[in-house]
């Protein structure tokens, strides 16, 4: 595996269209009371050609092995919940719910 800046890849898939980017969230303050522990969002593109074929995982993997690298304690993934196909995929690879995202639109 090596290191594109925060991006990364696996040995053996330069040629695939494919990437998983892993993005270290900044070190918690001292206050932080959700998960005071260091931690990245992780984004996943494995275009259509490419799916079904063990990509994901092998993106995933490498992203949890940079993880164990680099001390982190967990990894997050944005999600849409309408997004099924995503959700069970992630779900399989050992993710979950976590928390909820309150979001709003800007007025202008």
């Amino acid at each position: 595996m090596r290191e594109i800046g925060s991006a990364v890849r696996p040995a053996g898939l330069s040629d695939v269209p494919a990437l998983v980017e892993v993005l270290r969230l900044p070190e918690p303050s001292a206050h932080q009371i959700l998960r005071p522990e260091p931690s990245a969002q992780i984004h996943t593109v494995v275009l259509g050609e490419a799916r079904g074929r063990g990509v994901g995982s092998a993106l995933l993997d490498a992203a949890n092995r940079w993880a164990v690298e680099h001390g982190l304690s967990y990894l997050s993934a944005d999600i849409h919940h309408r997004n099924a196909s995503a959700v069970r995929f992630y779900r399989r690879h050992g993710y979950a719910p976590s928390g909820t995202s309150w979001v709003r639109r800007p007025a202008g």
